[in-house]
């Protein structure tokens, strides 16, 4: 028969081994929690804060794609680009902030978010403080990041080969029109909705940029859709001579905000990044930086500026 035991008759082992079991599962209890907490909220995970690393390492951390021209490239072996530049000033900003020297600490970052290097999971990570670079801003970000306040402005265009320009007008249905466009972009949904009777051609991956406007300067699709900074950023890239493509229309078709990626809950940071960032999305400042990297005559000016006058109010 088996007997029970009440509390008045546990002996002193029971109660020992009791008392390990218990302790035992609450310490996995505490772990397990733990280690689900810090992978639903990883923001969670930093031990400190942005600025409180930074003033103890002396390391500003940037992350910056190299394929983002002109936000971020590689000429001469060194890294060129808006980004570049706005980080240059940001770092003499904070070490005026923290009274102690700064370095810079450029790490590349990369579209494909199932990479380490990935823009998102880079700061999720703690790999970098902040990437810079065409990030548009979303009303739902990524879990764990925030963007910071628009820092550039800029919106869809039609690249085409300049004698396109006769079958592809932006102001009609531009039926049986090919349109490239990159996969799962906020622009392949504008042409979705606005240009319902063309016909579309997706390009996926790293490449895909690179070759919709190769296909679109040789003629194999009508027109590419896409960031009109990026656009002239990629046939510069490409060594491509601005007579050799048009972009259409005159004024982008849509307005896109680009913003920093910053890790959540980290306010002082988000604070720090604001400050510094409103300070420096002057059209005069853009362009000064634009007219360093290419020429006062240069497309990046055209059609910045003109994003800029139909986008303002943004």
């Amino acid at each position: 028969m088996i007997q029970q035991k009440t509390v008045n008759n546990l002996n002193e082992n029971d109660i020992n081994n009791f008392d390990v079991r218990s302790i035992m599962k609450s310490k996995l209890a505490i772990i397990i929690f733990s280690i689900i907490f810090a992978v639903i909220n990883p923001r969670f995970a930093r031990a400190q804060g942005v600025l409180q690393e930074i003033q103890k390492t002396g390391v500003l951390k940037v992350g910056m794609r190299k394929d983002a021209t002109p936000f971020g490239y590689i000429y001469g072996g060194k890294w060129k680009g808006i980004c570049p530049e706005l980080m240059n000033g940001f770092k003499e900003n904070l070490e005026q902030k923290l009274n102690r020297t700064i370095t810079i600490k450029k790490l590349e970052t990369i579209l494909d978010e199932d990479s380490l290097q990935g823009r998102h999971s880079s700061v999720v990570n703690n790999r970098v403080h902040l990437e810079c670079g065409p990030n548009t801003i979303r009303k739902n970000p990524p879990t764990g990041v925030i963007y910071s306040e628009r820092f550039f402005t800029t919106g869809t265009y039609l690249m085409m080969k300049p004698d396109r320009r006769l079958t592809v007008n932006p102001d009609g249905f531009l039926e049986g029109i090919l349109i490239g466009v990159l996969n799962d972009s906020l622009t392949k949904k504008f042409i979705d909705s606005r240009y319902q009777l063309a016909e579309q051609k997706v390009y996926r991956g790293a490449s895909g940029r690179e070759t919709a406007v190769k296909n679109a300067i040789s003629g194999t699709i009508d027109a590419f859709a896409s960031d009109g900074i990026l656009l002239v950023g990629e046939a510069f890239r490409q060594g491509l001579k601005e007579n050799q493509y048009a972009l259409e229309p005159n004024r982008p078709l849509t307005c896109i905000s680009y913003g920093m990626i910053l890790p959540a809950n980290d306010s002082e940071w988000q604070k720090t990044v604001n400050e510094y960032v409103v300070t420096k999305r002057k059209i005069t400042t853009i362009t000064d930086i634009l007219t360093r990297l290419a020429g006062d005559t240069s497309l990046f000016i055209g059609v910045t500026i003109s994003a800029q006058d139909k986008c303002s109010g943004l």
